[in-house]
This record gives C-alpha cells, structure tokens and sequence, in this order.
C-alpha cells in the first residue's frame, strides 16, 4: 500500500494530528479500519523492536483517525468534505511544506488525472470488500465509471461479515465505506455474480474491464468423522449469521480447534450476547479458529476450549487477539489433532483428539505423528468448523476463459491481477487465499492501476522517485524521549466485555505523542563524507550507543562488490573477489594500509543526531528519504 508509517508517527509525536491522518490516509482508503484491526505487519518488521519492543504503529494510526478521520466526521464536517477521496497515490512532501500545501498539491494531482482519463468507461467490480472497495475509489480518482456488484445486502466483505462488532464498530465501518462510495461509485447490493450476471452479460452490458473480489466465504470441508451431526456448523457461516443479526443456539460448551483469530473471536462473542452457553469446533484455517472462538463467548458460552495441533509459538493468531480469549476464560489446549465428532441421537456430545508429536525426516519436513493411548473426549454441544476458506468460483463458465488452480482459486499475474481472460482481473483472497485487510487493499490498487493501463493501451507507466534532504538540527527530536517503554492502550476491564462493546480504547492524545516519540526516525540515514573526514573518532566516542567503529580498510572482508567500492574510493586499481577472506589488490601490493572505514551497526542507532553535532569539519548530516508515486502518460515518463 506504500503508507508512510514512520511519516505519521513521526506527526503524532509532533502533535500534528492532522497532517499524521493525511500520511495515514493518503495511501489507503481503509485507514480508520486499519486502525483497529490491521495486522500490523508494520509492527513486526519494527526495528525498535530490535531494541525493546516495536512502536505501537496500529494503536497511533487509530489515534490519527480519531481526531481527524471519518470518526470525527461530525465534529469536523467541512474539513472532512474537503478531504473526502484525499489521494490515489503515495507521497511524501518535504518537511518544509505546510500540510495545507501538501493537500493541495494531492488534490490538484487527482485533478489532472480524472482530466486526463475517458469518464465514459465503465469497470464492473465485483465484490465490495476491501479489495473492490479499494480498486473502485482509485478507478473514479483516475475517471472511470465504476460500478461495484455485492452479492449480500450490505458492503464490507469479511470486515462486515466475518469481523466481530466487539473489534470493527459498524457505524465506524459503514462510515469509512460511505466515504469512498460518495465518490461517485454505483453500487448494487444482492446481486451476485452467476445467478443474476456473468462475466459475459457485463461484456454485453459495455463494461470495458472487470475486477473479481469475491473474497473467500466457502469453508472447506476437512472430511472429519461425524461433520453431519446436528450441531456442527461451519465457522465463518456462524460468524456471518452473528454479524446480519440471526440468532445461533450453540448449546452450552465450546470446543475450537485451530490457532487463527476468527476462532477465537466466535468464542468470545459467544459468551457476550446471551443467557446460553455454546460450542464451537474451528479447525484447518486457523485465522477464522480465533475470531470463533471469541465470538462464541460473547454468546454466553461459560466453558470454551480451544484444540490446537501444534505449539503456541505456530499459532498463526496474533498475541493479543489470544491473549484477550485467555483473559476471558477460553482453555488452550496444544499439540491435539480431531480424531472425530461424537454424538448421540444425531447431534453433538463431544470432539475426541488425539495427543501428537513432531518427527521430523532426513530433509528436515516435518510430519505429525499420534501418541498412542492419548486419545481423549472434550464434551461439547456444537461444532463450529474452520477448515480453510474458499471462492465459490462456480459462477466461471468455459467461456468465460478464465483458468482455475488446483487450489481452486483463480489464476492471475502476480504484478497485474490479470486473468487468463482479456480485461478481467482478480484480486484478494480469490487468488491467493485468505490474507489480511491490508494485503486486500494492496490489490485493490494493483488491479486500479493495471486496469487504467489496460484501458489506456499501456500509455500510462507508474514512476516511483526518491530523494534526500538534510535534516537541520534544530529539528531533531530529543533523543531522551525515545528512551521510554511501549505501553498499550487500554482495554475494557474483563466483567465489562460484553455485548458488542470494544475492548481495545483509543490513547489518549499526550500518551500517543509519548508513544510516538519511541520511533527511531529510520527514514533518516547518518551520512558520511569521506573527503572531508580527518579520523579525529570523535563520531564513536560521542555515540551513546556504540554504533560506530574506525577500522583499517584492509581488514574488511566481503564480497566484490565492496573490493569494487573500496579500488574506486582509494583508486587503488582492481581489488579482484575477496569474499571470506581480507581485500587485497591484484598484485599482491595492498596500498590501502593507511585508508580507514567507518563501521555502523544499523540495528543500534536511535539517530540521536550527535555525530553530526560533534564532528568538527561537518563531514557528517543527518538526511532523511522521501518518496512518491505517479501515475503518468508514456510521452511524460522520462
């Protein structure tokens, strides 16, 4: 999706709420969703979490769009106006842009490119989840006529359907979703592609390219013994039958198998919207084995377990959403695999599981093999069954041309989303199974963009350019900040988790500036001028971290690449290969003995700026990146 994330950060912790939403919004149309319920792959990847823990970068999103996003649309109604639809495409302006100028400049961009494209033609896309959602705003940013086919009565795909109330408030979603739909996008709900259209009748209807983003709302059916038991429902029906409002009678006790969040949500909800107690069995696809769990509970089951095959550590579920299912009463148990489901008089009583074990061949695969006499009965009521997800692809005919994987998902380009099939494109959880929000967003661009290229014949190229400005002083932050601990916001006391009501709160706005404040500014890179540099060291003795060390050059050792950097630096001639061992010259005659290179362990730097300060002939700044994207004619790329 290309979102600045150390860019609003960054806006946090200078207070500018604002300018941080516009950063945070700018490249995702979802970005108040994302707020709550992204997975946070941003966080992962941290390198503060190198040193401690990550930056709470979800968390600081949600806090931006509190302030600024369409939760404060109706304190904030005519600025909200002026930004709806803010921009298609990523970009960062310089640090001495006002956020006023920056907005105008993002708004005159999408000015010239709905200019520049044919309003006239039309692009069906099919699905109105993240996805689709995300590909129709950036096709009416760009000019085209979009409409969006949704074969339920309402929009938001699985973030509707499969996301419990307790995590993505509903007026939150339909707000954000509204905000794109009021671009200017048709949108006809209980249609669905195969019963009441097909790819053909959209051709004959003159739309000039279609979308696919079905999603994946099939569960697969793993084949367990006693999966026809009065009882035993799939998971992600019962979420959808939680989320339109149907009442599900799950009996008293849960049973969920599976390490995924869409598990142990159902067992939470469960335990939350009634007097009854229910059971849930959630296996194979472990996400859905989370969210059901969860659910479950908020229903009012009082004895929820959850089966897992393998170790805590494999679960695919994120830490907190598990955490909050054990806070609440949910039973783990690991390294258990369902034997079958038994019943009595054709419904339920209970799951047996078999303890396993991890052996492991000559290659290193593993395989999972049965304890013998472990066998066990979890006594249960109902089963709620998570065994994967999958398309509903019957509505492809032959004619259709568009080839189908063994997977049973649709085949498409992994740069364009293009289909077997001239002008249809696919995206999301249709072609590479289910994946997150995020990842749903991220094709939802791709398909824009390759869809306006296809309908332009290829006169359109997408131009990512990237340039340094140095960072004066002044304008650092104050490195003492960065030395606090990560703190989480707040969450509803257990006996308050009921219902539909959040558990995770919003920071408040001085902890949010505190927590920003942890960032370690990684888009700005110490620079050094090797011309000017007279080795005084005071750069390491200075660091406060040990980051930098002055070592000889010949004692490097690497590969080519880095002998071809250091014969140009010392125009020494050619250096030849010298991985593994020192660098040395091609005759032998190593004339680096008095040049010296500097060392930084990247994975320490907290970019305090006092290098920089205390270098004496100024052969070090302190530079940040900045990067953008456009979307051009080919007469105008150069």
């Amino acid at each position: 999706v290309r979102t600045d994330a150390r860019g609003y950060v960054s806006a946090v912790a200078e207070g500018n709420f604002e300018g941080g939403y516009i950063q945070a919004r700018q490249p995702n149309p979802f970005a108040s969703i994302c707020g709550r319920v992204c997975a946070a792959h941003c966080e992962k990847v941290c390198r503060r979490g190198k040193i401690d823990k990550p930056v709470a970068i979800r968390a600081l999103k949600r806090t931006l769009c509190e302030s600024s996003g369409v939760e404060a649309k109706n304190r904030l109604p005519i600025a909200r106006a002026e930004r709806a639809g803010i921009a298609l495409l990523a970009a960062k302006a310089p640090s001495n842009t006002s956020t006023a100028d920056a907005y105008s400049q993002l708004l005159a961009g999408r000015a010239s490119q709905a200019e520049g494209s044919d309003a006239k033609l039309r692009v069906a896309v099919i699905g109105a989840g993240p996805a689709g959602l995300t590909a129709a705003h950036d096709l009416t940013l760009l000019g085209y006529a979009a409409t969006v086919f949704e074969a339920a009565p309402d929009t938001g795909g699985m973030t509707r359907l499969g996301i419990p109330e307790f995590r993505l408030p509903r007026d939150l979603l339909k707000l954000e979703i509204d905000e794109v739909l009021d671009l200017g996008i048709e949108l006809r709900l209980n249609t669905r592609l195969g019963d009441d259209l097909t790819l053909s009748s959209l051709r004959e209807q003159g739309f000039e390219a279609t979308f696919i983003a079905i999603g994946a709302h099939k569960d697969q059916d793993m084949g367990l013994e006693g999966s026809d038991l009065d009882g035993v429902i799939p998971a992600v029906d019962f979420l959808l039958n939680v989320n339109l409002g149907y009442r599900t009678d799950l009996g008293e006790r849960v049973v969920v198998i599976g390490g995924g969040d869409v598990a142990v949500d159902a067992a939470r909800v469960a335990a939350r919207l009634g007097e009854e107690t229910y059971a849930g069995l959630a296996s194979g696809n472990v996400v859905t084995a989370v969210d059901a769990a969860r659910e479950a509970l908020r229903l009012g089951a009082r004895d929820v377990h959850m089966v897992y095959r393998g170790t805590r550590a494999e679960m695919r579920a994120s830490e907190e959403e598990l955490d909050g299912a054990l806070e609440e009463g949910t039973v783990l148990h690991l390294r258990q695999s369902p034997l079958r489901i038994v019943g009595s008089d054709g419904k339920v009583t209970g799951l047996e599981t078999v303890t396993n074990e991890s052996v492991y061949d000559a290659d290193g695969k593993r395989r999972l093999v049965p304890v013998a006499g472990s066998e066990t009965i979890i006594e249960c009521d109902s089963v709620l069954l998570a065994t994967g997800q999958q398309s509903d692809l019957s509505f492809i005919q032959p004619k259709d041309a568009v080839e189908i994987s063994n997977r049973g998902r649709i085949v498409a380009d992994d740069d364009t989303l293009a289909t077997t099939a001239p002008g249809v494109f696919a995206g999301g959880d249709v072609v590479f199974g289910p994946r997150t929000i995020i990842e749903a967003v991220a094709d939802g661009h791709r398909a824009a963009k390759a869809i306006h290229s296809h309908l332009t014949h290829g006169q359109s190229k997408l131009v990512r350019r990237g340039w340094m400005i140095e960072v004066p002083p002044e304008e650092f932050p104050d490195p003492i900040h960065r030395e606090s601990a990560r703190v989480d916001p707040p969450k509803q006391a257990i006996d308050r988790r009921t219902g539909v009501s959040e558990v995770e709160a919003a920071y408040d706005d001085e902890t949010a500036r505190r927590q920003a404040q942890r960032c370690l500014q990684c888009n700005i890179q110490t620079v050094f001028d090797g011309s000017l540099c007279i080795l005084c060291g005071g750069c390491a003795d200075v660091c406060p971290n040990n980051c930098l060390k002055l070592v000889p050059a010949n004692e490097l050792t690497g590969s080519g690449e880095l002998a071809s950097l250091i014969a140009g630096r010392d125009n020494a001639g050619s250096l030849g290969e010298a991985a593994g061992g020192p660098l040395s010259s091609a005759d032998g005659d190593d004339r680096r003995e008095t040049g010296t290179a500097i060392i930084k362990d990247e994975t320490r730097c907290t970019r305090c700026g006092l290098c920089r300060n205390r270098c004496p002939v100024g052969a070090i700044t302190m530079e940040a990146i900045w990067f953008e994207e456009e979307l051009l004619d080919a007469g105008a790329v150069k």
